[in-house]
């Protein structure tokens, strides 16, 4: 069975993946350095996104975030288990 669309990710509206991940990558880069998660937690969230049933497609199915943005931002967590990081 495949996995429901999540309606707040408007994935419709970009004209590819590849699109979307430079997108998200324009935003995480825009964020001011004390606003950041230190590469090595942000690797350390991404292992746990990666490991749960919940992520589909990049998006986070309890919240509609999007997980890589998501845990580039220090004051974020995850929805699951609040807060576990």
């Amino acid at each position: 069975m495949d996995k429901p669309r999540c309606r707040k990710c408007l994935l419709e509206n970009m004209e590819d993946q590849q699109a979307l991940l430079r997108s998200i990558e324009e935003l995480i880069e825009a964020l001011p350095e004390e606003k950041r998660t230190p590469e090595e937690e942000r690797q350390r969230r991404l292992r746990l996104c990666r490991e749960c049933d919940a992520l589909n497609s990049g998006t986070c199915g309890l919240c509609g975030c999007f997980v890589e943005l998501r845990v580039a931002k220090n004051w974020l967590h995850c929805p699951k288990i609040p807060p576990c990081w």
